[in-house]
């Protein structure tokens, strides 16, 4: 007999508070899991955030670096730049800070980059816990940060690369990269160089930034030493007894030039031009040369030969460089460049010159410049419209008020000089109201003067807006300071100035046939009429025409016009993709 047991059944309630137990279980193990992760990412975000803002933080502090590096070498330490004993050269092959943060070589993969530049010679200069390695070839900086963003400390420093820039060598090709030299030799200019490489850390901390960035300087001049005295874009009528002392070398070694214009030079009476022996050496009745200044205030000064009344062609002096016969002769020598009246590039012209080729016919090539500003400040403010060497309408641009900082619509000729003049003597009138503002409100502080200011303390730039004569027995800067005048015309010179002057036309659009934007014949409206006792020690460049009578001259200085180059700071700018972080220290 077969006996069977039978299980008794449990509840349905109780199978399914099991399977729920075991559910909120996995639940719960699966929340953990969860919570775990995001803390885990958030501490991950955390730690993200931090190194970011670390990152941003001792970016910007290298940043600031660069800036008080420049502001320290190119500003107020300028002539370390020249101290030789502050600098040695960095080794090709050194990667060493800061040299390795210049490549090895140029982009053309042959010409040494790195030996050419110099690194700030090595000397005690604790920073922190920045490496004394790195410390000692950076610059003594004060007054740096010592915390950044919320209060965080920072510690930085930043080392200078220098190169002295030569010119480029006839032979090389024209892609040929900037040379870096010693200062030595014909190529040498007085232009610099410098890569600034700034590290910025926090200490105790693995945040570090090292940030690159290359500074060149340029003259704020173009070359004034090889510009003829006489420079004009209108005709030159030369009467009277105007004597004008030749630049030497103004066309090429031992090629004088004397007076250039697109246009001709009229003359009648008896102008001469002359080399500067014979001007001063064969003297005009009881007339004697004598030195300017008198006395040297420094040792190695170089004084001037001054004589307001000396003449080229008397007491047995040799043939004049041109017009040696009085009248409507024009004997015009290799010193005179123009284009004779009715003729064009196709003519060769009279005399021993051929006519100057700029003009249609000859477009692009242009032999005299069609931008008179370019040709003494290095920017663009007049546009050629009809292809015939000749800039006729005037280049817009906008310049920030000092004042208020709203943008004003103006010249770019008068931005520059916004910009640049040490000096400026406002106008009220329409010409010099921009946008409705007028000239006096856009100076920047120190910048008004009055024409008080024309005399023999008178230095650096000056531009003048009205009331721009000089008078008769007037005396405007010195030899070893001269003056540059930039004198809105038109003008009448009557007596001496030592240094550069620049006469400009205000207009917006300049008539070709009379180089300024007057329609009216010279000497009814002449940009610049110079008058019997007027004297320029220097060289003169006239936007427009200019008229000369009786025994006014204009004597070609060098040393003056050296002076004016060595007396004005150049300006300095970041290179064109010169900032980098691609280093590291």
């Amino acid at each position: 007999m077969h006996t069977s047991i039978i299980q008794p059944s449990l509840p349905v309630s109780r199978r399914q508070s099991g399977t729920v137990l075991v559910t909120a279980i996995v639940l719960l193990l699966l929340a953990g899991v969860m919570t775990l992760l995001a803390l885990n990412v958030g501490v991950f975000e955390q730690r993200t955030t931090g190194n970011d803002l670390r990152a941003k933080m001792t970016h910007e502090v290298a940043e600031a670096g660069l800036a008080q590096g420049f502001e320290f070498l190119m500003r107020q330490n300028a002539n370390w730049i020249e101290d030789n004993t502050r600098w040695e050269k960095c080794g090709s092959t050194d990667t060493s800070f800061p040299c390795g943060a210049l490549e090895r070589f140029e982009p053309d993969g042959v010409t040494e980059r790195r030996s050419t530049f110099y690194r700030l010679r090595a000397t005690n200069n604790p920073i922190g816990s920045l490496a004394p390695e790195m410390t000692r070839h950076m610059l003594p900086l004060t007054a740096t940060m010592a915390t950044a963003g919320n209060g965080e400390p920072v510690e930085y420093g930043v080392a200078p690369l220098l190169c002295r820039a030569e010119r480029p060598n006839a032979a090389d090709p024209p892609t040929t990269p900037i040379r870096c030299g010693d200062g030595t030799g014909s190529l040498i200019t007085d232009l610099e160089i410098v890569t600034f490489v700034s590290v910025a850390s926090i200490p105790g901390d693995a945040a570090r930034t090292t940030l690159t960035q290359t500074i060149g300087n340029y003259p704020l001049l173009s070359d004034l030493l090889g510009k003829p005295p006489l420079t004009t874009s209108g005709s030159a009528d030369l009467t009277g007894g105007l004597q004008v002392v030749t630049n030497p070398n103004a066309g090429g070694t031992g090629v004088p030039v004397s007076v250039w214009t697109r246009r001709d030079v009229q003359k009648t009476g008896t102008p001469n031009t002359c080399y500067a022996d014979e001007f001063f050496r064969y003297t005009k009745n009881n007339v004697t040369p004598t030195l300017e200044p008198a006395t040297c205030p420094v040792a190695g000064c170089k004084q001037s030969i001054r004589c307001d009344a000396c003449q080229c062609d008397v007491n047995g002096a040799p043939t004049t460089l041109s017009y040696d016969n009085s009248g409507n002769v024009q004997d015009e020598g290799i010193d005179i460049l123009d284009v004779e009246t009715g003729t064009n590039s196709s003519n060769f012209g009279t005399g021993t010159n051929h006519n100057v080729k700029s003009d249609a016919l000859t477009h692009p090539v242009c032999e005299f410049p069609p931008d008179m500003f370019k040709f003494v400040f290095g920017i663009d403010t007049w546009r050629d419209t009809n292809a015939d060497c000749f800039g006729d309408t005037k280049i817009m641009t906008q310049y920030a008020n000092p004042n208020t900082g709203v943008l004003v619509g103006m010249g770019a000729d008068e931005r520059w000089l916004f910009e640049n003049a040490a000096r400026i003597i406002p106008a009220n009138d329409a010409a010099h109201t921009y946008s409705g503002v007028p000239s006096a409100s856009l100076l920047k502080p120190g910048q008004s003067a009055t024409n008080a200011i024309f005399g023999p303390a008178a230095s650096g730039i000056i531009w003048c807006q009205t009331g721009c004569n000089i008078g008769s027995n007037v005396e405007v800067g010195s030899q070893q300071n001269p003056v540059i005048l930039i004198l809105d015309g038109p003008i009448d010179i009557r007596g001496i100035v030592w240094g550069f002057i620049f006469v400009r036309d205000t207009g917006t659009t300049l008539s070709p046939a009379t180089g300024a934007s007057s329609a009216a014949a010279c000497p009814n409206n002449c940009a610049v009429q110079m008058n019997a006792g007027a004297v320029v020690y220097g060289a003169m460049v006239v936007q427009g025409q200019i008229k000369a009578n009786g025994t006014a001259a204009v004597v070609y200085d060098g040393d003056v016009l050296g002076n004016i180059m060595a007396n004005l700071p150049p300006k300095s700018a970041t290179l064109p993709g010169a900032w980098n972080d691609r280093r590291s220290y």
